[in-house]
């Protein structure tokens, strides 16, 4: 057994208590026990050192099953804090979450200098705020439109402008705290999966697809907690799916004047997802997408692929509260070293 090894495991048992804290909310040691499959000595080991690190405290409440009754554990709101920054060409959108993974405080601010700039300058403003608030733990998850690889922008809005720009080096240096930077479909993507998480249902994958208008249509997709990004992060760039006819998927969506044809273009793309991914539950948004066509989609859909194989289907009016709470679940998850579920360009 190597020196290093009981540390690290000592590391995972408490990343697996606290994951499964944070999808319960609260619990007993027997529920810990059965969730993280540890013994009831570990777990019982695991939540002293979180209660002494002001992880952990007890809810106050006590569960019974007819004998003694058990004191109920919850995570310590004020535990650490993730701050979520999400840059786009016309503003940025921010939140702070605590550790319950419920935002705090969010705002908006319009762009002055260049977008990068003003994040590094917004993110040193917010950095004192969610320290205090999070017991000197925090760390930050920045949101960018376009493929990320090794912290570098390689598509979307800003890939010239920010060409060969670290951006977690960036921000890391600048704020002295763990930084992740993600693609804002993967984030949205996975924001989903939280909430979902949350509401008691948990989807074994999920692809995200968004319709921004225009000729940009892309995807988050994450199988198992994990985001599938492909050798190049190029995966999800379903703008440029081949759809037959010698057009890709934007210019078919583009092209379909009609809202036959458009119905007929998405669910063409569906079923491709489908064929390659097979995920769980596909969801579609975006302030490009006709939502007034959605049951004629899901009819079509529902019609041509068999329910053995077909993913549900649903519509995401307003991805934006997913996007948030995306980026401060990945920021929470740079917070604690050495067991980390969900994988993204960090520092």
């Amino acid at each position: 057994m190597s020196p290093g090894k009981p540390q690290y495991i000592k590391l995972i048992n408490e990343a697996l208590i606290r994951e499964a804290l944070t999808t319960r909310g609260e619990a007993t040691t027997a529920d810990l026990v059965a969730d993280t499959a540890l013994s009831q000595t570990t777990v019982s080991q695991v939540l002293e050192q979180l209660r002494q690190g002001d992880i952990i405290m007890d809810s106050g409440k006590r569960a019974s099953s007819g004998g003694r009754r058990a004191s109920t554990w919850v995570l310590n709101p004020k535990a650490w804090s993730s701050v979520a920054i999400a840059i786009e060409a016309g503003g940025l959108s921010w939140g702070i979450a605590d550790a319950l993974g419920g935002l705090t405080s969010q705002g908006r601010k319009g762009i002055r200098k260049e977008p990068l700039w003003d994040a590094l300058a917004l993110s040193l403003e917010l950095k004192a705020a969610a320290l205090e608030g999070g017991q000197g733990r925090c760390a930050f998850a920045i949101g960018v439109p376009g493929a990320v690889k090794d912290g570098k922008v390689i598509t979307g809005d800003f890939r010239e402008a920010w060409d060969g720009i670290d951006l977690v080096d960036r921000f890391a240096e600048t704020l002295s705290l763990p930084v992740a930077v993600e693609n804002d479909l993967n984030a949205i993507a996975l924001g989903y999966l939280r909430e979902a998480e949350l509401g008691g249902d948990r989807p074994s994958s999920l692809a995200y697809i968004h319709f921004n208008g225009g000729a940009c249509v892309g995807s988050g997709i994450v199988v198992e907690g994990q985001v599938l990004r492909g050798a190049s992060s190029f995966s999800g760039e379903i703008g440029y799916m081949p759809m037959g006819d010698g057009r890709v998927l934007d210019e078919a969506v583009l092209a379909a004047e009609e809202d036959g044809g458009y119905a007929e273009a998405i669910v063409t793309a569906l079923r491709a997802v489908n064929c390659i991914v097979n995920p769980a539950l596909i969801a579609l948004g975006g302030r490009g997408f006709r939502f007034g066509q959605g049951e004629e989609i899901r009819a079509r859909f529902e019609a041509l692929v068999e329910a053995a194989v077909r993913p549900s289907l649903v519509f995401v009016p307003d991805s934006y509260p997913y996007y948030l709470a995306g980026l401060a679940s990945l920021a929470a998850e740079r917070i604690f070293p050495g067991f980390r579920l969900i994988g993204s360009s960090e520092a």
